[in-house]
C-alpha cells in the first residue's frame, strides 16, 4: 500500500509497500485501540461541528452549476469522452417510489399504488431511456460498461419484465464488460425474490439495501417501517443467488436515536455481515427538503449525542472487521472497496466512495448527473419535463465545464475525502504548479487548523486520526475557491449545507 495512502499520526513507513505500527496495518491498529477523541479533542470538535460545509460529493459543487450550459455544450464535451475512453461507468436514475421517507434527500416522486393502477410512470421513463441512451449512442459510438450503477428512488419499483428491458435497452448500446461492476440499490420492503432472481440473471453482481435504522421507533418517525426479517428474508435470497457484494446504506442523526438503540442496530447488522457499509450522517436540511420539517427539534440527537452514535458504530465495525474507509465507508478487507481504498483507486463522488476513480460517469434519466474530466452535468429534474426534453436531444438542465484549476482543486479533494492527506509533491508535478506558491493563501488558513491539531503540514498535508479524518469537510473547504476564504471558520448561511457534526 502506498505511504500516502494512510493516516495515523504514530505510524511509520518501514517498507515501500505498507503503512505499519509494530507489525500492524492501520487497520488492526486502530481496532485494537479504540477510536476515541481526547478532551481536548472534543473541544476543538464541537467548535466545527455545528458549521455548514459541502460533503464535495462532487467538486465544483451543485450551487456553483450554470443554466449556461447546456445541451451543445454536452455534446460537445461527450466527444472528448469518446475520445478517451474504451469504457465509461454509466449511472441510471429511475426516481420513483412508493412512500416518501422523511429524511431524504434524493430526487425522487411518490407514486401510490392507486395512481399507479391508472398509470403507470415507469413504462413512460422506459421509453425515454431508450430515447436517450440512443442520443448518447450517436455521441459516444462503440464504448463499453466497467461500471454501471442503478439508483433513485427505488429501481425495483419497476416489475421485473421493465427491469429486463431497461437493461436490455442498454445492452444493446453499451455493452459491459466481462469485469464490469453492475449495481443497484433496492428497498427490502418492496423488492421480491421473483426481481432479486432477475437481477442476478441480467448480470448484477453488487446489490444496496437501503437500511438506514433497525429500531422501531426511528422507523415510525423517518416513515420507514421495515422488520428485520423483511431483511434477513432480503440478505438470504442475494447470498443463494451468489451476489459478490452486498452493501448497507445506514443514517445516524435520526428522530430517536440513542446509544443503546444504534448498538443493538449495528449488532444486527453485524451479524447480518454486509460486505460494505455507508454509515451517512443525516443531511438536515429542511430549508431545502421541506418534508424534513416533520421533524420535531427535541427528537434529533443533539449535543455531542450525533458525535458518540458515530463512534460506537466506527469503533463495533473495525472490531467486527471491517476497514473504516474515507469518511462514512466500511468494508472487508478482501471486499473491492477496501482494495481501491490500497491501491489508489478508490474515489469520491455522488453514488460515495466507489471503485476506478479514472472512469468518467454519464447519467441517464431525469435528474442523473454526468461526471466528466472536462465537465459537471445534470438532467433536468422533473421526469416529465425530462420526458419532454430528451424527445429531441439531451435533457440538460444546468452544469459546469471545469477549468484547470478546478481540476487541481478536485484532484485535492479527491486525496482528502479518499485518502486523509495531500501529496503536494504529486499535485505539482501532475498539474505543472508549485504547490506552495499556487495556494499560498490556502496554506496560510490551515495553519489555523494545524494549531488546533486538525491537520498537520509537512511534505505532505495530512488530517490527523481521528480528530482530522471526522472533520475532514473542515479543511476541505479551505480548497474550495466557490466559497467565502473564512467558510472553514464561520461556516455557510443556514440553508445551504448541512452540519459538519
Amino acid at each position: 500500500m502506498p505511504s500516502y495512502l494512510k493516516w495515523q499520526r504514530p505510524l511509520q513507513v518501514v517498507t515501500s509497500t505498507s503503512w505499519v505500527h509494530r507489525g500492524e496495518t492501520v487497520n488492526d491498529f486502530v481496532r485494537s485501540n479504540r477510536y476515541h477523541l481526547t478532551s481536548e479533542d472534543r473541544d476543538v470538535y464541537r467548535r466545527f461541528a455545528r458549521l455548514a460545509l459541502p460533503r464535495h460529493t462532487s467538486y465544483p459543487t451543485a450551487p456553483t452549476w450554470s443554466t449556461d450550459y447546456r445541451t451543445a455544450d454536452f455534446t460537445e464535451d461527450l466527444d472528448g469522452v469518446r475520445r478517451r475512453n474504451d469504457v465509461v461507468s454509466l449511472y441510471v436514475h429511475l426516481p420513483f417510489c412508493r412512500q416518501l421517507c422523511y429524511y431524504c434527500a434524493c430526487t425522487k416522486e411518490i407514486v401510490s399504488d392507486a395512481s399507479r393502477r391508472k398509470l403507470d410512470p415507469a413504462d413512460e421513463l422506459l421509453n425515454g431511456v431508450e430515447i436517450e441512451i440512443d442520443h448518447l449512442a450517436r455521441s459516444l459510438g462503440e464504448l463499453g460498461i466497467e461500471q454501471l450503477h442503478w439508483g433513485g428512488g427505488s429501481p425495483t419499483f419497476l416489475s421485473s419484465s421493465q427491469l429486463v428491458r431497461l437493461f436490455e435497452s442498454i445492452q444493446k448500446r453499451f455493452p459491459a464488460t466481462k469485469s464490469a461492476e453492475i449495481a443497484v440499490e433496492i428497498d427490502p420492503r418492496i423488492t421480491s425474490a421473483e426481481q432479486l432472481e432477475t437481477l442476478r440473471q441480467l448480470g448484477f453482481n453488487r446489490i444496496s439495501l437501503g437500511i438506514q435504522d433497525f429500531d422501531e421507533k426511528v422507523q415510525r418517525a423517518v416513515n420507514r417501517r421495515q422488520p428485520l426479517e423483511t431483511v434477513e428474508a432480503a440478505v438470504e435470497t442475494c447470498r443463494r443467488l451468489k451476489f459478490e457484494s452486498i452493501n448497507f446504506d445506514m443514517i445516524y442523526g435520526l428522530p430517536f436515536q440513542t446509544l443503546e438503540s444504534m448498538e443493538e442496530t449495528v449488532a444486527k447488522v453485524v451479524k447480518l455481515s454486509p460486505d460494505r457499509i455507508a454509515f451517512y450522517r443525516l443531511a438536515m436540511i429542511p430549508e431545502m427538503f421541506r418534508w424534513q420539517n416533520v421533524f420535531k427539534p427535541a427528537d434529533l440527537p443533539a449535543g455531542d449525542l450525533p458525535l458518540e452514535l458515530n463512534l460506537l458504530a466506527i469503533n463495533k465495525f473495525l472490531a467486527a472487521g471491517y476497514d473504516f474507509i474515507g469518511l462514512d465507508h466500511f468494508a472487508k478487507p478482501d471486499e473491492p472497496l477496501a482494495v481501491a481504498a490500497a491501491d489508489g483507486s478508490l474515489r469520491r463522488n455522488f453514488q460515495g466512495m466507489t471503485t476506478q476513480k479514472e472512469l468518467e460517469i454519464i447519467g441517464i434519466g431525469p435528474s442523473a448527473i454526468s461526471q466528466l474530466h472536462s465537465a459537471i452535468a445534470q438532467n433536468v429534474k422533473s421526469s416529465h419535463e425530462w420526458r419532454v426534453n430528451v424527445e429531441s436531444n439531451f435533457p440538460i438542465e444546468r452544469g459546469l465545464r471545469l477549468s484547470d484549476d478546478d481540476r487541481i482543486r478536485q484532484e485535492i479533494l479527491q486525496q482528502l475525502y479518499s485518502f486523509g492527506r495531500v501529496d503536494t509533491q504529486r499535485v505539482s508535478q501532475r498539474f505543472g504548479v508549485s504547490f506552495s506558491d499556487y495556494f499560498h493563501d490556502e496554506l496560510g488558513r490551515l495553519r489555523e487548523l494545524e494549531a488546533l491539531g486538525v491537520v498537520r503540514i509537512g511534505e505532505r498535508i495530512e488530517l490527523t486520526e481521528p480528530l482530522g479524518r471526522l472533520l475532514v469537510r473542515v479543511p476541505a473547504a479551505i480548497f474550495d475557491r466557490y466559497l467565502p476564504p473564512r467558510a472553514f471558520m464561520e461556516g455557510l448561511p443556514v440553508g445551504q449545507s448541512s452540519a459538519v457534526g
